[in-house]
């Protein structure tokens, strides 16, 4: 599949580890302390959403989960949003196991930009995922 931003990276914590942390989906700052503002969340599991403010920016976002299945895909959508320079986005990640017990990470999103330079957005949200990825393997020491 084709994406519009994408990181892959191999990490060294098992794979259900990660998609427990992924689907804390109120949990999101536990990931990202020093970027996360406020995190609001709503239900648990496909369907819950959450509303984040960030740190350093006026404004909302709002998500919801789309896919949580087999400790091995999840997914989730903007619903609204007031921060980010896109629109119709949708993130999906991949895990699989690594040879060595870890997990092989797959951060991939489609959006339409939205008053930005594809380009600039695309870096702007591989850094974000890379930052994700690494506040997961610091979380989990």
């Amino acid at each position: 599949m084709n994406y519009d931003a994408l990181v892959e990276r191999n990490i060294s914590i098992p794979r259900a580890k990660v998609f427990a942390m992924l689907t804390d989906f109120g949990g999101v700052k536990k990931i990202l302390p020093d970027a996360i503002g406020t995190c609001d969340c709503v239900g648990d599991g496909v369907g819950a959403q959450r509303t984040l403010t960030l740190a350093d920016a006026e404004g909302r976002i709002v998500e919801r989960m789309e896919i949580a299945h087999d400790n091995a895909v999840f997914a989730y959508s903007i619903l609204e949003n007031d921060i980010l320079p896109v629109e119709n986005y949708c993130a999906v990640v991949t895990l699989a196991d690594t040879p060595d017990g870890g997990t092989h990470v797959c951060w991939g999103s489609n959006w339409n930009p939205k008053g930005g330079e594809e380009d600039e957005i695309a870096a702007s949200l591989e850094g974000l995922y890379g930052a994700m990825i690494d506040g997961m393997v610091k979380l989990a020491g």
